[in-house]
């Protein structure tokens, strides 16, 4: 039984445990969008718990949980941001979150039905401070009010409303708005690029892909991976063909949903190495591609043996 098995155990054993199964899944959906780390929202949330068990009278204490614990989950998640260990300005090359994946056993999955938040609006967040980003989640993401975010972030309404004007405006000069592409548009991106991948051959995608593209990749300093953005189709496409060469697509490429969208992931020797995501304009072009081989971050990939979703 691991750590984190043992604390949920405890919490299901205390008065909190009713609270704790209505809550627990969009606290971590909360934490997720805050760190961009699945696993450190799970921590965040069960830690959040645990450490109320530790005072005795804790359970009456608090007059209105679910407020209190926002609160707590927002300003662990700001303190793991700031953390040296999670800054983005010493990691090696580009930071991408964690992804999100679907198995066909899944399909109740919450994070990615009822609070499904796709792939690049994750990648738009790091784009923000961490108070934009706190009072983005917050206020469009959860619906929260402007009271409760200026107590949450202790400070005032005008504030808290200024930080998401910020945040709107930084997303709009950067062209970071996300658009919505049809989910059939998307899932033919993911059959051409599975179809280039076995023919060893990408130049055919080109007319999907807009002339000022970017391949963003996240090795982690763990894998071999682009430290820098690759810019325009051309260098992509030059890009996967000559990795392609080098045999490092080889293995099993599947589709597979990714926080809700469809993306693929590469397995070899049975273990998931690569994830692709894909992000489009209102044109229906990909603008963005999403490589990431970080091992850390595809600890939640599911097993090859598994029943993808399709």
């Amino acid at each position: 039984m691991t750590d984190r098995s043992k604390g949920d155990d405890r919490i299901m054993s205390s008065p909190w445990e009713n609270f704790y199964r209505e809550h627990k899944s969009s606290l971590i959906a909360m934490a997720y969008r805050l760190t961009g780390s699945w696993a450190e929202a799970e921590d965040i949330v069960q830690e959040t718990f645990t450490s109320l068990l530790e005072t005795p009278a804790a359970f009456e204490q608090v007059r209105n949980p679910l407020p209190y614990f926002r609160q707590a989950v927002v300003n662990r998640s700001l303190n793991v941001l700031k953390s040296p260990r999670f800054s983005r300005e010493t990691y090696p090359g580009t930071w991408l979150p964690e992804p999100l994946f679907q198995t066909a056993t899944e399909t109740d999955h919450s994070v990615l039905h009822e609070e499904q938040v796709s792939y690049a609006f994750m990648v738009m967040l790091e784009q923000l401070s961490p108070e934009e980003r706190a009072v983005m989640v917050l206020r469009e993401s959860f619906a929260v009010d402007y009271q409760e975010i200026a107590a949450i972030l202790d400070k005032s309404e005008a504030a808290c409303r200024k930080l998401l004007s910020r945040a709107r405006n930084k997303l709009a000069r950067s062209g970071l708005e996300e658009t919505k592409v049809p989910g059939d548009r998307v899932s033919a991106w993911v059959q051409a690029f599975l179809q280039a991948s076995r023919q060893g051959e990408f130049t055919p995608l080109l007319a999907m892909i807009r002339e000022d593209a970017v391949l963003w990749s996240d090795g982690g300093g763990k894998v071999r991976s682009a430290l820098r953005p690759i810019f325009t189709r051309e260098r992509i496409m030059a890009f996967w063909n000559g990795i392609t060469r080098k045999g490092s697509m080889a293995g099993e490429l599947v589709p597979v949903r990714l926080n809700g969208d469809w993306g693929l992931l590469l397995y070899q020797q049975g273990r998931p190495v690569k994830a692709i995501a894909f992000e489009g304009d209102a044109q229906g072009q990909i603008r963005n591609m999403y490589l990431v081989t970080n091992p850390d971050k595809l600890a939640m990939a599911p097993p090859l043996s598994l029943p993808l979703t399709h």
